[in-house]
């Protein structure tokens, strides 16, 4: 099966810093997402290359995500373990904010590899649109949340 690969983009008002900020608290991006039904660090490191975290989903579904890249205040990547629960065999994401006048321009890429064989091209259509609207929401929520905090 071919990896699938998404990628939605967002100009926020808020600044690069704040933006940051709540994504650099790795374990904890359901506090200002309700995309999430939660998230929890695993281990001891919450930040930087190496943290991880369970990410519980809605409105079923888990799987683990472990920092590959981490660039402060600019990139952070993950590589995503699925359980059994999602629809995708593996998955790997980039954040990169950039600053864009008094505010960010924020990308989040992700690539998968769906389940399922040949049914899988024809859900992989399906879960492209599912993910792009959950990630178009995650960025919007975390603009939200960058421009309460200031």
């Amino acid at each position: 099966m071919p990896e699938r690969h998404i990628t939605v983009q967002r100009r926020m008002s808020a600044s690069t810093g704040s933006v940051w900020a709540l994504y650099a608290d790795f374990p904890n991006l359901a506090r200002h997402w309700s995309g999430l039904r939660a998230t929890r660090t695993l281990g001891g490191q919450t930040s930087g290359v190496g943290a991880r975290r369970r990410v519980d989903l809605k409105p079923v579904g888990s799987m683990e995500e472990t920092v590959t890249v981490w660039e402060e205040g600019r990139r952070i990547d993950t590589q995503n373990q699925p359980s059994r629960s999602v629809p995708f065999k593996q998955a790997k994401s980039t954040l990169t904010l950039e600053p864009d006048g008094d505010g960010t321009l924020a990308t989040f890429d992700y690539r998968y590899v769906p389940r399922g064989g040949p049914i899988g091209r024809f859900t992989g259509r399906l879960i492209d649109k599912m993910l792009t609207a959950t990630f178009t929401d995650m960025l919007a929520a975390t603009e939200r949340a960058a421009l309460a905090n200031r």
